[in-house]
């Protein structure tokens, strides 16, 4: 049995062709989310979350899922606040049907706990209005909106709003003093 090599720099592209049945986007939102609750264990709560988020009935491949897994607690425990979304850079289409997935996959896991929206402060709780509001978006209505550089830059506005809000949201929810996980050395990143 051979061992699944993966390169150290993987683009979204690429990433998504190998879960055909599984928004990425989507997947990242509903990680983080559930990264911002309580649990004895994360990663296997996700696996179980995204098979209510699927499309199709393919094996996922759970060592890159891991990996994501890895990159994404490690973004989210950064103090540099570097956490990246998880969107297609381009075409423009494909980058807002990520965003809106990405907010779908958030608002979803979000929503599995009530203690968590109870927990949250007055601001909190308006982020989550918002993602929710922009999980109900249309694709095609945001792509006929965007008719200039000008409108595309409010995107990459709402996307970094999206971002920093899941950062705080995280921090607030586990506290400045949580416990960090700490991704083995060695592990593949995907960048």
């Amino acid at each position: 049995m051979s061992e699944t090599q993966i390169p150290q720099s993987v683009t979204y592209q690429l990433l998504q062709e190998q879960f055909p049945g599984l928004n990425l986007s989507e997947a990242q939102g509903l990680l983080i989310a559930l990264l911002c609750g309580e649990s004895h264990d994360y990663f296997h709560n996700w696996l179980v979350e995204i098979e209510h988020i699927r499309f199709d009935e393919a094996e996922l491949n759970q060592e890159i899922l891991k990996i994501l897994y890895e990159k994404t607690l490690a973004e989210l425990n950064s103090e540099d606040f570097n956490l990246s979304l998880l969107l297609p850079e381009e075409p423009l289409e494909q980058r807002i049907e990520g965003f809106i997935k990405w907010c779908h996959g958030f608002s979803y896991g979000f929503g599995l706990s009530n203690e968590l929206y109870e927990a949250l402060d007055e601001d909190g709780r308006d982020y989550i209005r918002y993602i929710i509001e922009f999980s109900g978006l249309e694709q095609e209505q945001v792509v006929d909106e965007l008719a200039d550089e000008e409108d595309y830059l409010a995107l990459e506005e709402l996307i970094e709003f999206v971002r920093v809000g899941a950062l705080m949201l995280y921090y607030h929810l586990k506290g400045r003093d949580r416990e960090e996980v700490v991704v083995e050395e060695g592990t593949p990143q995907i960048h």
